[in-house]
């Protein structure tokens, strides 16, 4: 099993693939799949991808997170400029990681993001018109940039509070 270090979370653990976390045979996906509407081919590329998937759990068992790369064309990459983007799925613990969890400190997203990611690289949570709301879950989502795509919006220079773990304690 593939471990990562944190000082945030204990570590994480790799313990298996998008696959594996449901429980079932890469036949029954491709069967459940057609009888959504999917063809043979199609079933085929979504198994691979969800095969190419990693699930990540954080050792202190707050965390639940899926990785997994995008390319143009997926259903989540929609330009070539973006291909490489890490999408990290988020759950909190709870009941099976989809309980009632839900309020996160913004900080756990960015240690995330620096440690299964990369410190230098970007990522967004994107808050997207409705019609194209995705909401089937308690689920957070983080897009990261791939090395060298970087939004021109925020804060171009880093600025915090040296030696300060949590700015709620300024009270302000």
């Amino acid at each position: 099993m593939e471990t990562r270090p944190s000082t945030r979370f204990g570590g994480w653990e790799l313990r298996c693939n998008g696959l594996q976390q449901h429980g079932i045979s890469a036949k029954q996906f491709i069967k459940q799949a057609m009888a959504a509407g999917a063809t043979r081919d199609d079933a085929k590329v979504q198994l691979n991808r969800l095969i190419g998937s990693e699930c990540w759990y954080s050792k202190d068992g707050q965390y639940k997170v899926v990785k997994k790369y995008l390319t143009d064309g997926d259903g989540m990459c929609h330009a070539e400029t973006f291909n490489g983007t890490c999408w990290l799925s988020i759950r909190m613990r709870g009941d099976n990681f989809y309980g009632e969890n839900y309020l996160c400190d913004w900080r756990d997203f960015q240690a995330i993001k620096n440690e299964l990611c990369g410190e230098n690289l970007q990522g967004v949570e994107i808050y997207p018109q409705e019609d194209a709301l995705h909401d089937t879950a308690n689920v957070f989502h983080l897009w990261v940039f791939p090395e060298g795509i970087r939004l021109p919006l925020g804060w171009g220079i880093r600025d915090v509070e040296d030696g300060r773990e949590d700015q709620r304690e300024l009270g302000t």
